[in-house]
């Protein structure tokens, strides 16, 4: 498995950018549900100090993903099985609305390129074995699609419904091969312009992770 804990050589790395390789590394195991985050051992980890380190937390905090205590720091959250489906029916309902806008607005003439490109990155993502190519891939589906919708507020809340913890706690990563190609899938319904037939395959996307998810 391909470590995530390098950051491209920029002069100055962001917060932004620690916060998307702690997410990337939780879901590909190198991190834990309920494990302490150390700021002195991400600074380490990172190369930054700890001001750095605590923005980084920050935004991880905002995403759902970190939980700050007073006097205690931070750790990654623990979603219970309630919590997860609850969270699934959320998602249903946003993908559901991102594909459908997003194919409405593609047949009314919207730039299609940003979702082509998304879609053969996740068909690359599925013929290997690197979880952090999977899950680029699959964001930047979902970014595309919210782009193309016209509406960014779904992309921002969809990144803050905790479904990072769930897939590294409920082990949903184990299916990315078969996701990807589902996912690409999604985004070539959405690129003819068949809204409603867009809908309903990423809302059963979800629908069967969450069924999953109760049978488990």
């Amino acid at each position: 498995m391909q470590s995530t804990s390098a950051i491209s050589n920029s002069t100055k790395t962001s917060a932004a950018e620690i916060a998307r390789t702690v997410i990337e590394a939780l879901e590909a195991g190198e991190f834990a549900p309920g494990q302490r985050m150390v700021e002195a051992d991400l600074c380490l980890r990172f190369g930054v100090g700890r001001q750095i380190i605590r923005e980084a937390l920050q935004h991880l905090n905002a995403y759902g993903v970190v939980a700050i205590e007073p006097n205690r720091g931070a750790h990654i959250i623990h979603v219970t099985r309630h919590e997860a489906v609850m969270t699934l029916e959320l998602t249903e309902l946003l993908f559901g609305l991102v594909s459908r806008s997003a194919a409405r607005r593609i047949a009314a003439g919207c730039d299609p390129t940003r979702l082509s490109d998304a879609i053969g990155q996740l068909v690359a993502s599925s013929e290997t074995d690197d979880p952090v190519h999977y899950m680029r891939a699959r964001r930047h589906l979902f970014a595309a699609l919210s782009h193309i919708a016209g509406n960014p507020e779904l992309n921002r809340i969809m990144e803050q419904v905790r479904v990072h913890v769930m897939r590294a706690q409920f082990g949903f990563a184990a299916f990315r091969s078969g996701h990807a190609l589902e996912l690409a899938e999604i985004g070539r319904t959405v690129l003819v312009g068949k809204s409603e037939e867009a809908e309903d395959l990423s809302r059963a996307y979800v629908r069967r992770i969450r069924e999953f998810l109760q049978q488990i």
